[in-house]
């Protein structure tokens, strides 16, 4: 990512506010830093206060026991005790992006913002942050720095500028794409077998319609998305990426205006006009979609491993028999289900206004967070024991809204870490050695061995989350593809949104039979004249520096 040019306006407003107040409205000037080694030590204490403002989004947090705050609650007064670090909201919106472009013309930003890339692009633009490079090689933790360590160079590699941290990002972890969601229960009772190759699933999909498998006389195959993008696994099946920038030939391309589309459009179409796709999907609201699954109309689905945590689980409630199954399916004609590396910057980075005096302490604050949200140290677990009775009133986890810094970081394999401990903890009959805020998934898992579908519906969906969906989403058979470029050129500011609403638009016609396959020709066509070339041209030039 290279320097371009500072907006005019933006750099008087700015530099005028530089010299009034720092160009922020928070706790220091630059003149001011005065940071010791000792201060850059990931957990050494300061011995006065060390305070940040920071803006946030709109907190919902009902949960927190009476008399506690965003400000002042079990997480942030572990931070407070360890490192001396406190935070203080400067301000809370329901638009960042628009608060914060405001702020920057007025100069006046919070210390510390959780920024999307097209603002992080600005304030890097506009030499309004630090750089975080000393901060994060000497500061980060173990922890810390293990996790982003998970994805090699690929998170990283997003936030720096001209070889420099300016950033720390939040993290999407790996894996998190659509699994084959299959009813067992009517798989056993129509004597099916799991598909594997897109045949295989089409003809279960009519066994099951062709049968009633639901008992209602209503039973359909797919339920679908207005885009059509929940059936990714579909279209990988014929080697297209629908949404996704993808590397073809040694350049980057849109997977949806790639050849391999056409043939992947015409499957669907050909399944929507049998009747193996609800013929109302377009129309449905997401409640109506869930109600088909939860009430038992729809016995296969699109979805990823979280499924169990959707209102999904609830299908046991009108069903005790209903036992759902994971599959990693369709495959390709060499066995391979396919996936395309989803962005690994997941909601958004954190970023230190320029001149904010102890950038080090930010970084000390998302270290304890860290270890207190996951468990990771003996001294997060113990402070947490000490103070059970201080912690969200629901017992929610991985809730960072009430933390100094509302930031997620994780690893890549996740997934496949956790599941794994969840094995051996089993094999060996106790949780007693597996990372805390994964004993709850043990516990369900016991009892689902124990009851099978007796179990209650939480329960139930921490065992198909965490037993099947893990599983499967680590499929041996997983081939995971690299993406071409993740972000926004300048042209698709202007032109992006509708360029997806006519993709979106073809694609819905064609699958359902309101427009032929050749329609898919004369997309392909009109996107490239209205913007898409020139979009084309700018990924390849940001993805080749």
């Amino acid at each position: 990512m290279n320097k371009r040019k500072i907006s005019s306006l933006l750099a008087v407003t700015c530099i005028t506010a530089l010299i009034v107040s720092g160009c922020g409205g928070g706790s220091g000037k630059a003149e001011d830093k005065v940071v010791s080694e000792k201060d850059y030590e990931p957990y050494s204490k300061y011995e006065s206060p060390v305070e940040f403002t920071i803006g946030r989004n709109t907190s919902h947090t009902n949960n927190l026991p009476k008399g506690d705050s965003i400000e002042n609650n079990m997480a942030t007064r572990y931070v407070e005790s360890k490192v001396n670090v406190k935070a203080k909201v400067a301000w809370e919106t329901d638009d960042m992006d628009q608060k914060l472009s405001l702020s920057m013309t007025t100069g006046e930003l919070p210390d510390v913002m959780l920024v999307s890339r097209t603002i992080f692009n600005q304030l890097v633009d506009n030499d309004l942050i630090e750089d975080m490079t000393e901060v994060y090689e000497k500061t980060a933790s173990e922890g810390v720095k293990n996790i982003y360590s998970s994805y090699g160079d690929l998170l990283l590699d997003q936030v720096k500028v001209d070889g420099k941290i300016m950033g720390l990002p939040m993290t999407n972890i790996g894996n998190q794409h659509q699994l084959l969601w299959i009813r067992k229960d009517w798989l056993d009772k129509v004597g099916g077998k799991l598909p594997q190759s897109v045949d295989d699933v089409w003809n279960l999909a009519r066994t099951f319609v062709e049968k009633d498998a639901s008992g209602t006389g209503k039973t359909i195959g797919f339920g679908m998305n207005q885009d059509a993008m929940n059936f990714s696994p579909i279209f990988a099946a014929y080697n297209a990426f629908p949404g996704q920038w993808i590397k073809k030939d040694g350049k980057v391309v849109y997977g949806s205006v790639q050849p391999e589309m056409k043939e992947a459009l015409a499957d669907l179409a050909e399944h929507y006009k049998e009747g193996l796709i609800d013929k109302q999907f377009a129309v449905r609201s997401d409640e109506e979609k869930e109600a088909l699954v939860i009430n038992g109309q729809a016995g296969m689905l699109f979805n990823p491993w979280w499924i169990g945590y959707t209102n999904y689980k609830d299908s046991i409630k009108q069903d005790p028999k209903a036992e759902w199954v994971a599959v990693s399916a369709p495959v390709d004609e060499n066995g391979k289900f396919k996936t395309i590396r989803q962005d690994p910057v997941g909601g958004g980075i954190v970023v230190v206004r320029k001149g904010y005096p102890h950038p080090e302490a930010i970084m000390k604050s998302i270290n304890l967070t860290t270890d207190f949200l996951y468990s990771l140290t003996d001294d997060a677990v113990q402070y947490k024991k000490e103070h059970a009775s201080e912690g969200l009133t629901d017992h929610s986890r991985w809730n960072n809204e009430p933390t100094q810094i509302p930031m997620q970081v994780d690893y890549d394999d996740v997934l496949k870490r956790y599941y794994d401990d969840i094995m051996k903890a089993d094999k060996a009959g106790s949780a007693d050695g597996i990372q805390e805020d994964r004993v709850v998934s043990y516990e369900a898992y016991q009892e689902f061995k124990q009851k099978g579908t007796a179990v209650d519906a939480n329960t139930y969906g921490e065992y198909l989350s965490r037993i099947e969906g893990q599983r499967e989403a680590n499929n041996p058979n997983l081939e995971v593809i690299p993406a071409g470029f993740y972000g926004t050129t300048e042209t698709m500011k202007l032109k992006w949104a509708n360029l997806q609403k006519m993709e979106q638009e073809m694609m819905l016609k064609i699958i359902m039979g309101q427009a032929s396959i050749d329609a898919f020709d004369q997309f392909v066509s009109t996107w490239k004249k209205t913007g898409g070339d020139e979009i084309t041209q700018e990924v390849e030039e940001m993805s080749s520096r």
